[in-house]
């Protein structure tokens, strides 16, 4: 009677993944960090845009805070080299004591604070009444007769994540996020 040989005594049996068993498991793997990938995509989106209006409230804020303690007319213009007002939110916000109130920075002037944007994802842009590219603060803390709202749109085509900060006369921000994109953000 022939007798057949094995590798392995009966007590002894082989342990261990298949290549299909292997296989499998990958592409679970695979699946499950395909379908997470467009949910940190958002969650980034939305960090972004949230963190950019906060900047932006806080420009203003302290603007605000400035003119107060400083008793003289504070303005906060886009200015993307920190010695000019160009109306280029996306590039930086500056803020100065304008003491010839004539919205550009002097020598007479003294320059306060500028905050480099450039690193933001998106586009800043102002609207405001007489589309005046600039926000002025007067000695109480007031804008006078001047309100609007910074638009954030992202660089996402569809633009999902524009968001607003609306500001009012007494220069207090309110987040904006139940936007129609394609009235603020234009390509």
């Amino acid at each position: 009677m022939a007798r057949s040989h094995s590798f392995f005594s009966p007590a002894e049996t082989a342990s261990g993944t298949t290549l299909a068993e292997l296989s499998l498991a990958m592409l679970l793997i695979s699946i499950l960090v395909g379908l997470s990938f467009p949910n940190i995509r958002h969650l980034n989106a939305l960090a972004q845009s949230t963190l950019t209006l906060q900047r932006l409230s806080k420009a203003v804020e302290s603007a605000k805070v400035s003119a107060i303690s400083s008793g003289e007319i504070v303005t906060l213009c886009g200015s993307e080299d920190s010695r000019s007002c160009q109306g280029k939110w996306s590039e930086g916000v500056l803020s100065f004591i304008d003491r010839n109130g004539n919205r550009e920075l002097d020598n007479i002037d003294q320059p306060l604070n500028w905050q480099s944007m450039k690193d933001i994802e998106g586009v800043i842009s102002w609207k405001a009444f007489g589309n005046r590219q600039y926000l002025l603060m007067d000695p109480q803390g007031m804008m006078g007769t001047q309100n609007g709202s910074f638009t954030y749109c992202t660089e996402e085509a569809d633009h999902s994540f524009a968001v607003q900060l609306v500001i009012n006369r007494t220069a207090r921000a309110r987040m904006r996020r139940d936007l129609d994109p394609l009235d603020y953000c234009h390509n």
